[in-house]
């Protein structure tokens, strides 16, 4: 991709290329204060810190300075060498974790900026030959775009490629701490703060993301991260998720919240964005919200759980979304270490009832309203629409099957729900 040429007999518009280049590079200075605060103000992620703004400043100083460079010596973009501090601010914003629209939003806003004052700059010129000042505004820009598009795709691999290398990184960096934290070692607030970046001393909520396939790369690991700051939004956060990489495919995070509770509604969005194309194969357990250190730990602990169920109990296989706070899923974690076991006590419990069928999985729902009504075969017609006589029979039948085995309603109440929880093992 290069500028276009001009006609040989069009040395006028040659020339008047090359005095709007040097009319811009003169102006840089002014455009690329301009710029910095434009873009700083508008663009998330951008104005972090002075050293941060610092950055931004210097990469659009070289970036508005080759422009320049280019229309007044008519070089091709091929043979242009990316400017060094663009690129480092791409490996910088990288490492920060700003997001990489942040720092596409930054160029296209820029470019504008810069169109803008190429214009200003061709109308100052005052040029009798309207089309020949229409021609050398399409040159302008022409070059402009070119530019940015070519410098736009290389810092974006610049930045990938550094992300690639920051998510190893934080595997190592934040999970050291972390782990201190969860294994319940004595750690300094303060200290743990100044290395993660996060503040211990407010409520959290812990999540655990990640992905059904083992296939994670770049693209499948800025997902996780966006999508766990997805969840920070709707969670009201006001600052980033701490987030540590457990593995290739998984990863830890702790979102800070304003309030000790998780509303539902809350929970419900997140669901919904949990079931979103948005979050492709990644699925996600979230903890119960906690204050301080013993908060953060056992948030984790509890996220921990609903994973487990997540894999192992037959209802929640398909969900992409697994809370603690929901029913069934802390009983069921107790049993995740050993569902072998509690499969074959059902089988044990029930025999013939845990059988696959119509007829057994009917018998197993009269069953289980039975004994929860306190085995009142009256409510239990009542409560699922059959005759009682139908309720008696069944019960008998069940009561039958068991033979000398004795019944205690409770147990078959529990077994009934495992089964409906953990399914036959099959």
């Amino acid at each position: 991709m290069s500028a276009p040429e001009p006609a040989d007999h069009d040395r006028e518009l040659r020339e008047l290329i090359v005095r709007v280049g040097g009319i811009i590079q003169e102006m840089t200075p002014q455009i690329v204060e301009e710029m910095t605060e434009l873009l700083s103000g508008r663009v998330s992620g951008l104005d972090r810190d002075a050293q941060m703004i610092q950055m931004l400043r210097a990469s659009v100083d070289g970036n508005v300075w080759t422009i320049g460079h280019i229309l007044t010596n008519d070089i091709a973009i091929e043979s242009v060498q990316p400017s060094t501090a663009a690129v480092e601010y791409a490996m910088r914003l990288a490492q920060q974790d700003v997001q990489l629209g942040s720092l596409t939003r930054a160029y296209y806003l820029g470019q504008s900026l810069v169109v803008r004052r190429g214009i200003d700059v061709v109308d100052g010129l005052d040029l009798d030959d309207k089309n020949q000042q229409m021609n050398l505004v399409r040159w302008i820009t022409d070059v402009i775009h070119n530019y940015i598009d070519w410098m736009l795709q290389y810092v974006t691999d610049v930045y990938v490629a550094e992300h690639a290398k920051w998510w190893t990184a934080r595997a190592v960096t934040n999970a050291a701490a972390v782990r201190k934290a969860l294994r319940g070692e004595p750690i300094s607030v303060a200290g743990f703060e100044a290395k993660t970046k996060y503040s211990l001393e407010q409520h959290h909520i812990a999540l655990i993301a990640w992905l059904e396939f083992d296939t994670a790369g770049t693209d499948e690991q800025r997902q996780i991260d966006l999508l766990l700051r997805r969840i920070a939004a709707i969670l009201g956060s006001t600052k980033p998720p701490l987030i540590t990489a457990a593995d290739q495919t998984t990863a830890w995070a702790w979102v800070g919240m304003p309030t000790a509770d998780l509303s539902p509604d809350a929970l419900t969005r997140i669901a919904r964005l949990a079931e979103s194309q948005e979050a492709n194969t990644i699925r996600l357990a979230v903890g119960v919200p906690g204050d301080g250190v013993a908060g953060f730990r056992r948030s984790h602990e509890q996220a921990a759980k609903a994973r487990l169920v997540a894999l192992g109990a037959q209802r929640y296989r398909e969900s992409q979304l697994v809370a603690f706070s929901e029913p069934d899923v802390g009983f069921l974690s107790l049993l995740m270490h050993d569902t072998k076991s509690a499969i074959t006590w059902t089988r044990e419990v029930l025999g013939d009832v845990a059988a696959p069928g119509e007829q057994h999985a009917a018998l197993r729902e009269t069953l289980a309203t039975f004994y929860a009504t306190g085995e009142n075969s009256s409510k239990t017609a009542e409560v699922l629409g059959l005759h009682r006589n139908t309720v008696r029979q069944r019960v008998a039948r069940f009561e039958q099957e068991r033979g000398t085995k004795r019944i205690n309603g409770m147990e078959i109440s529990l077994a009934l729900k495992l089964f409906d929880l953990l399914g036959d093992g099959g």
